[in-house]
C-alpha cells in the first residue's frame, strides 16, 4: 500500500480534529462570532448597576407690566416681555448649554464633594412647542442620582442669580453716571433761582398773584366808593335845594344851637317875643311895658347877631336870623341828615384819594414785578425740567431693578428630582435583544458569504 494505515496518537487525533474543523472556515467564523456576542452580553450584564433620576423645569410663557404714576413727573412703565417673544434666540437653548457647561457642573460637583468626572454629563431634552426642559442624571446609587439632579438644578439657579446680580450692578453703574449729570444740572438751576431771589424783590410767583389780587381789589373798591360818593353828592344837592342852605351853613347852625351863650340869647328872644305879643294885645305900643319889651327884644337880636358874627363872620347874622331849629324838629332832622351826608362825602373823597394813590403805587410795583417774574419763571421752568428729567431717570432706574428677569427668565421646578426605583442599566431585555440581533446578523452574514457564488450567478442571469 502506498499509504499504510497507521494508528494515530492522541496528538495526532487532536491535529486531525483541528484539520477537520479548519476545512470548514465558515463554521469556525460563526462559532467565534457567536462567542464574541455572548462575551459582550456577559460583560454588559456584569457592569455596575446605574440609576437615573429625572426632573422637569418650565419657563414662564407671558411677560408682566407695571405702571406707576408720579405727581408732577408722569407715568413710569416697567415691562417684562415674554422670553419667547424674540426670534433671535430661545432661552431654553441657553439654559441647556448652561446645564452642560463646565462651571455649572463644577459647582454641582462641589456641592456633592465629588469630582467633575464622577458627576458626569447630564442628559437634557427640550420638548417641542412647550417651555419645558427635561433633565436626567445617572449614578451608581439611587440617592446619589437624585442628589446629582437636584445639585445641578440648584447650581443653575445660583449661576442665574449671579448673572442677574452682575447685570443689575453693571446697569446701575452706567445709569449712575447719567444721574450724576442730571443731578448737577438740577443743582445749577436751583442755585440760579436762589441767587435771583436774593437780589430781587420777587421771591415766588405767589407774590405776583397776590399783588394782582390786591390791585384788582383796590380798583374795585375805588369804583364802589366813587359810585357811593356820586350818590351822596346828588343827595346833598337835592337836600340843600329843599332846605335852602348849604351843608356848611347847616353845620354852622347846629354849632350855634349847641353854643350855650347863643342858646341863652335864643331863649331870651323867645320870651321877649312872647311878652311883647302879650303886652301889645293888652296895651298900646306906647305903653311903658310894651316899649320896655320892645327894647329887650331889640337888644336880644343885637346880641344874637353879634354872637353869630363873632363865631362865623360879619354877614352870618342875616343867615342865622331865620335858622331857629328849635321851632321845627323835622327841619332840624333834615339838617342833621344833610350834615351827616356831607361828612360821609368828605370821608369818601378822602378814601378815593387814598385808593387812587394806592392803585398808582401798586401799578408801578406790578410793572417791576412783571419784569422780574418773567426771569423767575424762566429759571423755574429750567429747574422743573431738570428735576423732571432727574426724577424720571431715577424712577426708571428703580423700576428696572424690579425687572431682573428680563435677560434671564424665571426657571421653575415643574417636577422634583425622581427617586429611581429600578436601575436604568444594565437591563436584561437590552442584553437579550442585543444578543438576538447579533446572532441574526452573524448568521445572515455567514449565509451570504457561503452562498455568494450562487447569488452572483443568479444576479448575472437576471442581467
Amino acid at each position: 500500500m502506498k499509504y499504510p494505515i497507521v494508528t494515530l496518537t492522541k496528538f495526532g487525533l487532536f491535529r486531525a480534529k483541528i484539520y477537520t474543523v479548519m476545512k470548514r472556515p465558515y463554521l469556525v467564523m460563526g462559532i467565534f462570532s457567536y462567542l464574541m456576542v455572548v462575551l459582550l452580553v456577559l460583560i454588559y450584564l456584569n457592569t455596575a448597576p446605574s440609576f437615573t433620576s429625572d426632573m422637569e423645569m418650565v419657563l414662564p410663557g407671558t411677560g408682566s407690566s407695571n405702571s406707576v404714576s408720579l405727581v408732577n413727573v408722569g407715568q413710569i412703565v416697567s415691562q417684562t416681555t415674554t422670553p419667547f417673544s424674540g426670534g433671535s434666540f430661545n432661552p431654553r437653548v441657553n439654559y441647556k448649554e448652561m446645564l452642560s457647561s463646565r462651571g455649572v457642573r463644577a459647582r454641582a460637583a462641589k456641592k456633592l464633594h465629588i469630582s467633575l468626572e464622577d458627576l458626569g454629563k447630564p442628559k437634557i431634552k427640550l420638548t417641542e412647542q412647550t417651555s419645558i426642559i427635561s433633565l436626567k442624571m445617572s449614578a451608581n446609587g439611587q440617592e446619589l442620582a437624585q442628589e446629582k439632579t437636584l445639585a445641578l438644578y440648584e447650581s443653575l439657579q445660583d449661576e442665574l442669580s449671579n448673572l442677574r446680580a452682575d447685570e443689575v450692578l453693571r446697569r446701575d453703574q452706567s445709569i449712575k453716571q447719567v444721574l450724576d449729570q442730571y443731578r448737577e444740572r438740577m443743582n445749577i438751576t436751583r442755585n440760579a433761582i436762589v441767587d435771583f431771589q436774593q437780589r430781587s424783590i420777587v421771591v415766588s410767583t405767589d407774590q405776583m398773584d397776590q399783588l394782582v389780587r390786591t390791585l384788582s381789589g383796590v380798583r374795585e373798591k375805588h369804583l364802589y366808593v366813587n359810585a357811593e360818593a356820586k350818590q351822596l353828592q346828588e343827595y346833598i344837592y337835592q337836600l340843600s335845594e329843599e332846605l335852602g342852605v348849604s351843608p356848611r351853613l347847616a353845620g354852622q347852625a347846629f354849632a350855634l344851637q349847641s353854643d350855650v351863650e347863643f342858646r341863652a340869647y335864643i331863649t331870651e328872644l323867645k320870651e321877649s317875643i312872647t311878652q311883647l305879643t302879650e303886652y301889645s294885645s293888652r296895651w298900646g305900643v306906647n305903653h311903658p311895658k310894651v316899649k320896655a319889651q320892645q327894647k329887650r327884644l331889640n337888644f336880644t337880636r343885637i346880641a344874637i347877631n353879634e354872637r353869630s358874627s363873632q363865631m362865623y363872620g360879619v354877614n352870618s347874622n342875616e343867615i342865622f336870623n331865620s335858622l331857629n331849629l328849635d321851632l321845627n324838629p323835622k327841619r332840624s332832622g333834615l339838617f342833621a341828615d344833610l350834615i351827616d351826608a356831607f361828612a360821609k362825602q368828605k370821608g369818601q373823597e378822602s378814601m378815593l384819594e387814598d385808593l387812587g394813590r394806592s392803585a398808582l403805587h401798586l401799578a408801578d410795583q406790578l410793572k417791576i414785578y412783571s419784569r422780574e417774574i418773567v426771569e423767575l419763571e424762566r429759571l423755574q421752568r429750567e429747574f422743573n425740567m431738570a428735576e423732571a428729567i432727574f426724577t424720571s431717570a431715577a424712577a426708571r432706574l428703580e423700576a428696572s431693578k424690579s425687572d431682573v428677569f428680563a435677560s434671564y427668565p424665571v426657571l421653575q421646578m415643574l417636577t422634583t428630582p425622581s427617586y429611581p426605583m429600578k436601575q436604568s442599566s444594565p437591563k436584561n431585555i437590552i442584553a437579550f435583544v442585543g444578543a438576538i440581533t447579533g446572532f441574526i446578523f452573524i448568521t445572515l452574514g455567514l449565509i451570504i458569504l457561503s452562498q455568494r457564488r450562487k447569488l452572483i450567478k443568479i444576479i448575472l442571469k437576471k442581467d
